[in-house]
């Protein structure tokens, strides 16, 4: 099974090669104090990443403490031949049969066991997917004064929905600094946030009229957090970005179609008040008249913003790579040995680019979003490249980090009251509906 890659090996004083037996041994044995912490799969193929990952993670580790597992997948031209082209992909394949997901905010901790995420270490040349494995922590004698529930690991509680609902308003704009920087990842906020409240207040009827909830109904109530104010404050910061002129292209469009609609239903409203003869509500609706087409004559008037892209470079190196290939496979010629070779490289290029494409993606990201994203990565010439602007409050230059991974949820929410319903005075809250 090829070398071990411990921390000698790194050091060029190769150790004796680790065999799948002795692997596994290894992986089993393991612990937070002394891990090992590199494994090279160099030589394996599908059905023995199957059976390492099988016999290794099929069952909770006996660790005291959870700990990251990492293998060497992968190498640059020096190395490329030593990992089968699939590699990767067959052992995530072989993790995600057993349940394991992808979070590349993961560390060893116990609410990242069962992830993993990958790596490319430019400077080192070589790819790496870090494991974080079941632990079972009753086995590891950790004091017996623990519970079982201590150990488990609640996959909702991390999701980004869920953070949203029950964390703070304060936490909540931390959350949306890092994680939902554009608009149109606010604008899915906004909704979700507002079928909370819904929810919320469906169940606290229900409460008083019967005196009971279900244990699902029951966490969702008493985690539903300040969600008047969670709107309020999306709400405005979506207003702050149209006011500041922080909209893509396509944002642009999209808010100019619903203000557009906006207006047709208030005229509407306003001739149906007119006809009845209600002054004062023809007055009323003319003044909210006057504030959308305020606003489409703002959107109209500003120049979308382009953001920064993580790994540009290698993303469009990779998108040329994978549209040259794309050309010699719908050619009618027969293929030399090198055009098959570079063909066959296909599966891998496209495995890369989705990684570095993954770490570009922030919390509720619309496909639209991500296909906007995709042309500022393109290698063809024409247009110079746009000067990339940050979308985070405060202006200044763009970061390379214009989309964020998910981050690990924080530690223990202090319970506030959720807030009365009530409807946003900012008047932006209309594209929301």
């Amino acid at each position: 099974g090829g070398c071990c890659a411990c921390r000698a090996c790194l050091s060029k004083k190769w150790c004796a090669p680790v065999g799948m037996s002795g692997l596994v041994g290894e992986l089993r044995a393991i612990n937070a104090d002394d891990p090992v912490e590199l494994h090279d799969l160099g030589g394996y193929d599908a059905t023995q990443v199957q059976e390492l990952v099988s016999n290794a993670f099929g069952t909770p580790l006996p660790c005291k403490q959870p700990v990251k597992v990492s293998f060497v997948v992968g190498a640059g031209k020096k190395g490329r031949q030593k990992y089968s082209a699939t590699l990767p992909k067959d052992l995530i394949g072989a993790l995600s049969s057993l349940g394991f997901e992808e979070d590349r905010g993961a560390s060893a901790c116990w609410e990242c066991c069962g992830n993993y995420k990958y790596q490319h270490d430019t400077d080192k040349d070589l790819k790496f997917l870090h494991v974080f494995p079941h632990v079972s922590k009753a086995k590891a004698g950790g004091g017996g004064g623990g519970s079982d529930s201590e150990s488990e690991y609640d996959e909702e509680e991390d999701s980004p929905e869920w953070i949203c609902r029950s964390v703070s308003c304060e936490e909540l704009e931390d959350y949306v600094k890092h994680n939902v920087k554009k608009f149109s990842q606010k604008r899915v906020l906004l909704k979700k946030l507002k079928s909370f409240r819904e929810e919320f207040e469906s169940l606290e009827s229900k409460m008083i009229s019967t005196g009971r909830l279900d244990a699902r109904e029951e966490k969702i109530y008493n985690n539903s957090l300040e969600l008047s104010e969670k709107i309020d404050f999306v709400s405005n910061a979506m207003e702050q970005m149209v006011n500041d002129g922080k909209l893509t292209k396509g944002e642009v469009g999209l808010v100019r179609d619903q203000l557009s609609e906006k207006l047709k239903g208030l005229e509407a409203e306003r001739q149906k008040a007119d006809a009845a003869g209600k002054m004062k509500k023809v007055a009323k609706v003319e003044q909210a008249m006057g504030k959308v087409v305020m606003k489409k004559a703002l959107v109209d008037g500003r120049k979308p913003i382009v953001y920064a892209i993580k790994h540009e470079r290698e993303i469009k190196k990779l998108r040329r790579e994978l549209a040259e290939i794309s050309k010699l496979e719908q050619g009618k010629q027969l293929m030399d040995v090198a055009t098959v070779k570079k063909i066959g490289k296909k599966d891998e290029l496209q495995d890369e680019l989705e990684y570095l494409m993954a770490e570009n993606m922030g919390w509720f990201e619309t496909k639209a979003s991500m296909e906007e994203m995709l042309p500022a990565a393109t290698a063809g010439g024409g247009a110079k490249k746009k000067k990339a602007s940050s979308s985070g409050s405060g202006g200044g230059k763009a970061g390379v980090d214009g989309w964020t991974t998910k981050a690990s949820k924080k530690g223990a929410t202090a319970k506030g009251g959720a807030g009365k319903a009530a409807v946003a005075s900012n008047p932006f809250d209309l594209l929301s509906s």
